[in-house]
C-alpha cells in the first residue's frame, strides 16, 4: 500500500466515523422547540437518549441550577467521617440519576462542600427536595390520645402566660403585626371560642367567617389547642379510639411552631415524646392545612432494610411506594405490625410523618408506604428516588443556590457561535489572501479539524461550556499555526532554488520538530488543567487536548496528502 493510499483510506475511515458520531448531535441541535416538545410528548425516553448521545450543553449555555452543598460532618461519629463526603456524593449522584438530567456535573470542593450543576433542569424546588434530604426513613409509633391531651393542656397555659407577659394584653395581638382593638366585631373571645368547637375549626378560621381581621382577636386562654382540630382519619372504628393527629390550618403553622419551639414549652414535652409535622400541606375542606402529629420518638423500624422499592397507584387510586422487606428486618417488622394492629404506623422522612396509615395485618414481606394527602405522582417518584438511593452519611445545608435562566444560555450560545464563526471567517479569509492556493488548502484542513473536535467530543459525550468554545477558538489559531510553520518552511527552500517536490519535503519534514514541541507542550497544560481543574476549566482542557492532538494529523495526514499531489507541479502557489 502506497503512502498516499493509507492517508486516504484512514482520513476516509474517521470522516465515516465522525459522521455517526456527531449525527446525534446534529439531529438534536436542528430539532425546532416544537419537535422537541413533540417527542417529550410521545416518547420521552427517546428524547433522553438522543440527549445523551449528542454533545451536551454546559450550565453556562443552556441554563439550570448550580448548588453548594455543605456537608455536616461535625454532626457524625468521627470514625465515618473520613469518607462521609465520597459518599455523599455517590448518593446524590444516583438520586439525579433518577430525574433524568443530562451530564450532571457533581465535584467535591474543599473538606466539606459539595458543587452539583444541572446543566438545563429548572425545576429548583424538586431538586432541592432531592439533594439536599438526607432521607432518613423511620417508623414509629404515635402516642395515645390522653397524653397529648394533658401535654396540650399544659401547653396552653404556658403559652397564654408566656404571650401575657409580653406586652401585657396587647402582646398577642401586636405578635400578628397589627394593632390591638378591644372586640371584634361585637364578638367576644368567649364567644369565638364556643362557637370554633362546635363547628370544629380554629379560632382564626371561625373569626374569618365573621369578616374581621385576626389581628383584632383577643388572646384565648387555650392559644394552642384553640388552633388545632383533631383529624377524624385518625379514629379507628374498630377500637373506637382516637390518635393524636391534628389539622393545623397552613396559615397558623408558622406562629403553633414557634410556640413548640419556646424552652419552657419544650420542657413540657415528655423525654419519649416528640411533636412532627406532615411533609407537604393538603387540602381539608376546601382549607389549606398542615397535620401536626403526636409521636413516641423510639424507632421503631429503619427504612433501611427496605427493597424493591417502587412507586404505584393505592387501592383507592392515591399514591404509594410499594416496598418488600429484607431479610433482616423481616421478623422485626412482622412483629411490629402484628402486636400493633389497628393502630396507626408514623412513616417519617427526616422527621417529617409521609402519613400515618393504620396498620390491618401483619406484614411478613410486601408493603406499601401511603404518601399524605396532599401527595402528587412526582412526590411518589421522589420518594421512590431518595429511598432507592439511600440516606446520605451526614445532614447537608445547602449554602448557595443559583438558577441560571434560559435567557443567558441563548444569549451566551448567541455570541459564542457568533464569534467562532467571525473568527473562523476572519482566519479562513487571511489564510486564503496571504498563501493563495496552499492557504485554501490549509483552510480546508482546519475545517476538517473543526468537524474531527466535534465529533470527538460527541462520542465522548463531553460537555460544552463557554470556556469549552474558547478552546476551540484557541484551537483555530494552533491548527493555523501549524501549517504557517510549514508552508513558511517550504517558502526557504523555494527560494533556495529547490523543486517543488523537494521544497515540500523538506518543509514538512524541517517544520515537524517545532511543531511537534510546541503540540506537546500545549498538550501538557491541557492534561494539567484537566486534572487539577473542575466544571468549567476541565471542559476547556477537554477542547484544547483533542484540538491540538486532530491539528497534527490534519497538518501531516490531511494536508500533506493534498500537497503530495501537487509535488509534480513546476510552480506552487504559495
Amino acid at each position: 500500500m502506497s503512502k498516499q493510499n493509507w492517508r486516504i483510506i484512514l482520513t476516509a475511515a474517521l470522516v465515516i466515523l465522525a459522521v455517526v458520531a456527531f449525527f446525534n448531535t446534529f439531529k438534536l441541535w436542528t430539532m425546532s422547540d416544537e419537535e422537541k416538545e413533540t417527542m417529550s410528548e410521545r416518547s420521552p425516553g427517546e428524547l433522553l437518549q438522543l440527549q445523551q448521545k449528542a454533545i451536551r450543553l454546559g450550565l453556562d449555555l443552556q441554563g439550570g441550577i448550580h448548588v453548594v452543598l455543605k456537608v455536616k460532618t461535625e454532626e457524625i461519629d468521627e470514625d465515618t467521617r473520613k469518607d462521609a463526603v465520597d459518599r455523599a456524593i455517590q448518593i446524590i449522584r444516583n438520586r439525579i440519576d433518577g430525574l433524568g438530567v443530562a451530564e450532571p456535573v457533581i465535584v467535591k470542593q474543599g473538606t466539606d462542600r459539595i458543587i452539583v450543576d444541572l446543566p438545563g433542569y429548572t425545576d429548583a424546588e424538586r431538586a432541592e427536595d432531592l439533594i439536599g434530604q438526607t432521607a432518613l426513613l423511620q417508623f414509629k409509633l404515635m402516642a395515645s390520645f390522653e397524653d397529648a391531651s394533658q401535654i396540650l393542656a399544659r401547653m396552653d397555659s404556658v403559652i397564654y402566660d408566656y404571650e401575657k407577659a409580653l406586652e401585657g394584653d396587647t402582646a398577642w395581638a401586636e405578635s400578628a403585626g397589627e394593632p390591638a382593638a378591644d372586640s371584634a366585631a361585637g364578638l367576644d373571645s368567649s364567644d369565638v371560642d364556643i362557637m370554633a368547637e362546635l363547628m370544629g375549626d380554629t379560632v382564626v378560621d371561625t373569626a374569618a367567617m365573621f369578616d374581621f381581621d385576626e389581628s383584632e382577636l383577643v388572646l384565648s386562654e387555650r392559644p394552642l389547642s384553640s388552633r388545632i382540630q383533631a383529624a377524624p382519619e385518625l379514629y379507628s372504628r374498630e377500637t373506637a379510639a382516637s390518635w393524636p393527629g391534628f389539622i393545623v390550618a397552613r396559615k397558623d403553622r408558622e406562629l403553633v411552631e414557634n410556640w413548640l419551639q419556646l424552652p419552657q414549652v419544650a420542657a413540657l414535652i415528655p423525654i419519649d415524646v416528640q411533636f412532627a409535622w406532615s411533609t407537604r400541606s393538603e387540602v381539608k375542606d376546601e382549607r389549606n392545612v398542615y397535620m401536626l402529629y403526636v409521636l413516641k420518638r423510639k424507632v421503631e423500624f429503619l427504612g433501611k432494610f427496605l427493597d424493591n422499592i417502587a412507586m404505584g397507584t393505592g387501592r383507592y387510586g392515591g399514591q404509594v411506594v410499594n416496598f418488600k422487606v429484607s431479610g433482616d428486618g423481616l421478623a422485626r417488622f412482622a412483629q411490629l405490625t402484628g402486636a400493633n394492629i389497628n393502630k396507626p404506623l408514623a412513616i417519617v422522612l427526616d422527621d417529617k410523618v409521609e402519613s400515618a396509615p393504620f396498620i390491618s395485618s401483619k406484614i411478613r414481606g410486601p408493603g406499601q408506604i401511603t404518601m399524605g394527602g396532599g401527595a402528587t405522582m412526582q412526590d411518589a417518584r421522589n420518594m421512590e428516588i431518595v429511598l432507592k438511593a439511600g440516606a446520605l452519611p451526614a445532614p447537608v445545608e445547602i449554602i448557595e443556590k443559583n438558577v441560571v435562566g434560559a435567557t443567558l444560555g441563548a444569549d451566551s450560545i448567541r455570541k459564542g457561535f457568533y464569534s467562532s464563526l467571525i473568527g473562523l471567517l476572519l482566519v479562513l479569509l487571511y489564510i486564503g489572501v496571504y498563501y493563495r492556493v496552499s492557504g485554501v488548502i490549509a483552510d480546508v484542513g482546519l475545517l476538517f479539524n473543526l468537524f474531527f473536535l466535534l465529533a470527538v467530543m460527541a462520542g465522548l459525550g463531553a460537555t460544552l461550556t463557554m470556556p469549552g468554545i474558547a478552546g476551540i477558538i484557541l484551537t483555530i489559531g494552533i491548527s493555523v499555526d501549524a501549517n504557517i510553520l510549514i508552508f513558511e518552511r517550504i517558502r526557504e527552500e523555494l527560494r533556495t532554488g529547490k523543486t517543488v517536490r523537494a521544497s515540500i519535503d523538506a518543509g514538512y519534514s524541517r517544520a515537524f520538530v517545532a511543531i511537534f514541541d510546541s503540540h506537546v507542550t500545549t498538550l501538557i497544560t491541557a492534561g494539567a488543567l484537566f486534572l487539577l481543574g473542575s466544571g468549567p476549566i476541565r471542559g476547556f482542557a477537554v477542547t484544547l487536548f483533542w484540538g491540538v492532538t486532530i491539528s497534527l494529523y490534519t497538518a501531516y495526514v490531511i494536508t500533506k496528502q493534498i500537497f503530495d499531489f501537487r509535488k509534480g507541479y513546476r510552480t506552487l502557489s504559495i
